[in-house]
């Protein structure tokens, strides 16, 4: 039985993917469920489930935060995406995230059906034999590997590399997913991926000139597939050696700036990668190639900085936990005592 947790503000789609995962009758179930980030966090650290449905824009953590934040303690979870965005335009924003699948509103006993089986499939169903275990978790973190290393060959302008990594993913997509229509879905992902980022680098480039679903849909054999995929990457590749000057610097820059001033407000990715026009999941790979860390624990760090700052200065721990920007109290003191070593209190009596 796996173990699964649930994550959505409206409260009736939780209730209601509780409800049909019971009347499915599938190898699940619920080990938790939360209507806000702060606490879906909480139950994924508490369960460590199998799997989370988690939706994307929720008050006090958005859900790719959240994942980020999550697959710090839970590297072995396994992460769906509720949104009610497009497909495609939900797939090139989740995959970098460690994203493995969507389920869009309105959710159905069939959608439901269907994604909980694929990840069955694709990712539990190995856990039953070591060896396969074994082998599938180093190829899926070989080709998150892979991912990041052509992301940012891509940002330094390195077309050789970039298209080496790429090439590489290629094979460790085919290892994975050796079904035609599967590996013709996860091409279908990477490649979008890949094209999004190139044309927020260059927005003179049209993603429609690059990538096309009407055309990947008509490869029938993993050998077609292998052939248009090796065809985009070379056309990227070319992209990137005629454009090699990059703003990337600058947007972190302007973002940090940004947030410094706003560190005590409700700001997710999903607000910064708007606010700069590029997607989510280019977003998180250029501020930790930057940065140096991710966006969730340069937020964290930064308001612990100050939380302790304002408990120096004598302020109540109910009122710096507000006034950094956690509206729940308890959540503030565990994040204080998972990187200071202390609580809030112990902290404040100290000094």
């Amino acid at each position: 039985m796996y173990r699964l947790v649930v994550i959505d503000d409206e409260y009736i789609v939780v209730e209601g993917i509780k409800a049909m995962i019971a009347r499915l009758k599938l190898d699940y179930e619920v080990a938790g469920w939360a209507c806000d980030g702060i606490r879906g966090l909480d139950i994924v650290r508490q369960t460590q489930p199998d799997i989370v449905l988690t939706d994307i824009r929720m008050p006090g953590l958005d859900g790719l935060s959240l994942i980020e934040e999550a697959k710090e303690f839970c590297p072995d979870t396994v992460f769906v995406v509720i949104s009610g965005y497009t497909e495609f335009e939900y797939a090139r924003r989740a995959l970098s995230m460690g994203v493995k699948d969507y389920i869009d509103k309105p959710i159905s006993m069939e959608k439901l059906r269907n994604v909980l089986t694929r990840m069955e499939k694709d990712y539990f169903s190995p856990r039953d034999e070591s060896m396969a275990l074994a082998y599938g978790q180093e190829t899926l973190e070989k080709l998150g590997q892979l991912f990041e290393a052509s992301v940012s060959a891509m940002t330094e302008g390195d077309a050789g590399n970039f298209h080496r990594y790429m090439e590489q993913g290629l094979e460790k997509i085919l290892e994975l997913y050796g079904n035609p229509e599967d590996f013709r879905r996860e091409v279908y992902k990477w490649l979008c991926v890949q094209s999004d980022i190139l044309t927020e680098r260059q927005p003179q480039v049209s993603r429609d000139g690059l990538i096309s679903y009407q055309e990947i849909e008509k490869k029938d054999t993993v050998a077609e597939i292998m052939d248009y995929a090796r065809k985009m990457i070379k056309d990227i590749a070319r992209y990137i050696e005629a454009d090699k000057t990059g703003s990337s610097h600058a947007t972190i820059l302007e973002l940090l700036a940004y947030i410094e001033e706003n560190y005590n407000k409700d700001i997710g990715l999903n607000e910064l990668a708007d606010r700069v026009g590029m997607s989510t999941a280019y977003l998180s790979v250029l501020f930790k190639s930057e940065v140096g860390t991710s966006y969730v624990k340069y937020l964290t760090g930064l308001r612990v900085r100050q939380a302790k700052k304002l408990l120096k200065e004598g302020y109540k721990v109910s009122e710096v936990s507000g006034m950094v920007g956690y509206n729940n109290y308890r959540y503030f003191c565990d994040i204080f005592k998972r990187c200071v070593g202390k609580t809030p209190n112990e902290y404040k009596h100290n000094y």
